[in-house]
C-alpha cells in the first residue's frame, strides 16, 4: 500500500515538472514571452503608420488633387480644397511675380493660393527672338523659367494659376502648352490675363497686348480658362480714374464670350470709377473684379466703399501688407455701411419681401420736425424741398422753413444720425441746383456722404417742353458735372400732364435719359397716372432700365383720388416701386393692395 503511494507521489512530481510554470497564474513564460513580441511589433508598426501620415500630411504634391476644369469658378476650388471655408473673395491670398525658379521656389513654399506669373517669348523684339515662352517680366526677356518648366513645378502644388501675357506673340506658344498639358488634368483653376486695352491717364503711345487677337486665340487654342483683360494704367493724383466709355469699351469686346470674365483694376482708383465698374459687373453674374495694387496704397476707406456696395463673391482683392490686413480687420468690424449714394434703394432698406412698398417715406419741413423724424423714425427716405435764400439765391435751404434752416445744417444733422435715411432732394429752381450739388460733393469728399441720394427736378423736353423749367438735357449735364453719384429722379411739369402721361410724353423722357449711366426713377403723379392707360403700359415696360416712384398726398387730393394711379404701378416690378406718401395713404394703400 505504501510502496502503490510513493509511485503516485512520484507521477505527481513528474507531471508538475513537465507543466510549464505560471506567471500570476495565468501566464507562462513562454507565453508571456510571445505577447510581449506581439506587442512590440504593433508598436513599431503604429508609429511607421503616424509618421508616414505626417510625412505626407506635410508633403503637398503627395496628396490627390481632385478633379476640376481650368475653366471653373477660383473660389469652388479653394473651398473644395479647404484652403477658405466660405465662397468670400476677399479670403484669397496672391503671390505676385513668380516668375525665375528661386522666386517660384519660395511662392511654392508660401501660403498664396494664387500664383501671378509673366509671360513672354524668349528675346522678345530681339534678333535672338524665339517662340519659346518663358516667365519675365519687362524689361527682362530672358529667364532660367520656361512656361513648361514652371507648369511642371506649380502643377504638384495645388495652388491655383493666372498667367499675365506681356506681349501676343507669346499667346498662342502658351496655350499650346496649356492646352497638352491639360490632357492629362492641371486640376484647377487657369486665369489669363493681359492689358487689352489703354486706361487712365496712358497715351497712345504706349503698347497694349492687340484685343482681337487675344481674345481669338484664347477661343480657338484654349478656351477652358477664366478671361482677366484689363487696361494699362498710369496712376497720378487729382487725375481722372477709369471713364464710362474705357469701361463699355472693355465690356463691347467680352460680352459675348462664353468664359467666366474678371477685370483686373487697380485699387487706388476705383472708388471714383465705382458707378461704371458697379454696371460693369450688373452686365453679367460671370463677370468679376480683381482689384490689385500699384506703388501707391488704397485707402482702407476705400477698400470698405468697394466691400460694403459690391457681392463678396464677386470681387478679389490683391493688396499688399500691411494695408490688407487692416481692411480686413475693419471689414469684420460692426460699423455703419459705406453705402455708395447712388446706389439701389431696396439694397440699402432691405424692406420686407423686397418690397419698395415696404419704404417709408416723410417729409422735412423745418429744423423741429426734422429733429422729430430722426429720433423717432425707425428709418427711411426723406424728402427735402430745396428753395433759395432771401437775398442769396445762390444759397440752398429747406423750402419755407421756419425759422430758416440752410440746407448744410440740414444735411448735418442727418449725416450724424446713426439710422438708415435716404435723401431725396426736391429742387425747386434752377438757381439751387448747383450749390446743392456742391454741398453732397464736399460731403462725399468728406468720407460722410454713405445714404442714398436722390435728385429731384420737373424737367422740359420734347413733347412736355415747358416754359420756367429746366431742360432735361442741362439737368443731366449739371448732375454729371458737379456731383454725378446719385439717383436721377426727374418728373414732368404739371402744366404738361392734363391728359395723363402720354405715350408721346413718356417716350421722349426714356429718350433723354436711357443714356444716363446713373440710376433713374421716374417721378410720378398718382391722379394723371390713373387716366394713362397706355402710357402707364410703356413706363411698366421701363422697370428693367428704370424704377418708378409715384408721389400722392393731400395736395393732390383725398387717397381715393389716387388709387388707380396706385394700384396699377403693383402690376410692376415691386422691387422697382416706390410710393412718396403720407403714413395714413400709405396704410389704406397696404389695405388695399393685400386685400384685394
Amino acid at each position: 500500500m505504501c510502496e502503490e503511494q510513493n509511485k503516485q507521489i512520484d507521477q505527481a512530481e513528474e507531471e508538475e515538472e513537465r507543466e510549464p510554470e505560471k506567471i500570476f497564474g495565468v501566464f507562462s513564460r513562454e507565453s508571456l514571452t510571445m505577447l510581449g513580441v506581439g506587442v512590440g511589433v504593433l508598436v513599431l508598426m503604429g508609429i511607421i503608420t503616424i509618421a508616414s501620415v505626417v510625412v505626407t500630411s506635410k508633403a503637398d504634391p503627395a496628396e490627390p488633387i481632385q478633379p476640376f476644369p481650368t475653366s471653373g469658378d477660383m473660389l469652388d476650388y479653394l473651398v473644395q480644397n479647404g484652403d477658405i471655408q466660405e465662397r468670400d473673395a476677399l479670403q484669397v491670398s496672391w503671390y505676385h511675380s513668380a516668375n525665375s525658379k528661386s522666386e517660384l521656389d519660395k511662392a511654392l513654399k508660401s501660403t498664396a493660393m494664387v500664383l501671378e506669373a509673366d509671360v513672354n517669348v524668349q528675346g522678345y523684339n530681339t534678333a535672338n527672338e524665339t517662340q519659346i515662352p518663358i516667365m519675365a517680366h519687362p524689361p527682362d526677356v530672358y529667364s532660367d523659367n520656361t512656361l513648361q518648366e514652371w507648369l511642371d513645378s506649380v502643377l504638384k502644388s495645388k495652388k491655383g494659376i493666372k498667367l499675365d501675357f506681356k506681349s501676343i506673340e507669346a499667346v498662342s506658344p502658351s496655350l499650346e502648352i496649356l492646352r497638352r498639358k491639360n490632357q492629362t488634368g492641371i486640376n484647377r483653376p487657369v486665369w489669363l490675363n493681359a492689358d487689352i486695352l489703354r486706361g487712365p491717364n496712358v497715351p497712345n503711345v504706349w503698347p497694349v497686348v492687340n484685343s482681337t487677337a487675344f481674345l481669338g486665340l484664347i477661343q480657338s487654342e484654349f478656351p477652358e480658362a477664366t478671361i482677366s483683360p484689363g487696361w494699362k494704367v498710369l496712376y497720378l493724383p487729382l487725375t481722372p480714374s477709369y471713364t464710362r466709355d474705357m469701361v463699355e469699351e472693355m465690356y463691347a469686346l467680352v460680352q459675348h464670350v462664353p468664359q467666366r470674365v474678371t477685370f483686373p483694376v487697380l485699387a487706388v482708383m476705383v472708388r471714383k470709377a465705382w458707378p461704371h465698374l458697379s454696371w460693369l459687373l450688373s452686365q453679367a453674374s460671370r463677370f468679376s473684379l480683381t482689384l490689385w495694387q500699384g506703388q501707391e496704397n488704397p485707402s482702407v476707406n476705400d477698400l470698405l466703399f468697394i466691400r460694403d456696395n459690391s457681392n463678396p463673391q464677386r470681387v478679389y482683392y490683391d493688396i499688399y501688407e500691411p494695408v490688407l490686413s487692416q481692411f480686413k480687420a475693419a471689414a469684420s468690424q460692426r460699423r455703419l455701411r459705406r453705402f455708395y449714394p447712388g446706389g439701389d434703394l431696396v439694397d440699402y432698406f432691405n424692406p420686407e419681401n423686397r418690397d419698395g412698398m415696404n419704404i417709408r417715406w416723410d417729409w422735412v419741413s423745418d429744423r423741429a420736425s426734422l429733429l422729430s423724424l430722426l429720433k423717432e423714425s425707425a428709418g427711411g427716405m426723406l424728402v427735402i424741398p430745396v428753395g433759395s435764400k432771401k437775398d442769396h439765391p445762390e444759397v440752398s435751404v429747406v423750402e419755407n422753413a421756419v425759422p430758416e434752416l440752410s440746407l448744410q445744417e440740414c444735411l448735418d444733422l442727418v449725416l450724424a444720425s446713426p439710422e438708415l435715411h435716404g435723401l431725396y432732394f426736391q429742387v425747386k429752381s434752377q438757381a439751387v441746383l448747383t450749390p446743392t450739388l456742391r454741398l453732397l460733393n464736399q460731403a462725399y469728399d468728406d468720407d460722410r456722404l454713405f445714404r442714398p441720394t436722390w435728385i429731384n427736378m420737373d424737367v422740359s423736353r420734347g413733347a412736355f417742353e415747358t416754359p420756367g423749367y429746366i431742360s432735361g438735357a442741362e439737368f443731366l449735364e449739371t448732375v454729371n458735372q458737379v456731383f454725378p453719384y446719385v439717383t436721377l429722379a426727374p418728373g414732368w411739369p404739371l402744366e404738361a400732364l392734363s391728359e395723363g402721361y402720354t405715350q408721346p410724353l413718356v417716350e421722349d423722357m426714356i429718350q433723354l435719359f436711357k443714356g444716363a449711366w446713373q440710376d433713374v426713377s421716374l417721378q410720378l403723379r398718382a391722379v394723371p397716372l390713373g387716366r394713362s392707360n397706355p402710357g402707364r403700359r410703356r413706363l411698366l415696360e421701363t422697370q428693367p432700365r428704370f424704377s418708378l416712384t409715384v408721389e400722392h398726398g393731400p395736395g393732390q387730393g383725398g387717397y381715393n383720388s389716387g388709387y388707380t394711379g396706385l394700384i396699377s404701378v403693383r402690376g410692376g416690378d415691386i422691387r422697382r416701386s416706390f410710393y412718396n406718401m403720407p403714413t395714413d395713404y400709405k396704410a389704406k394703400l397696404f389695405a388695399d393692395v393685400y386685400t384685394s
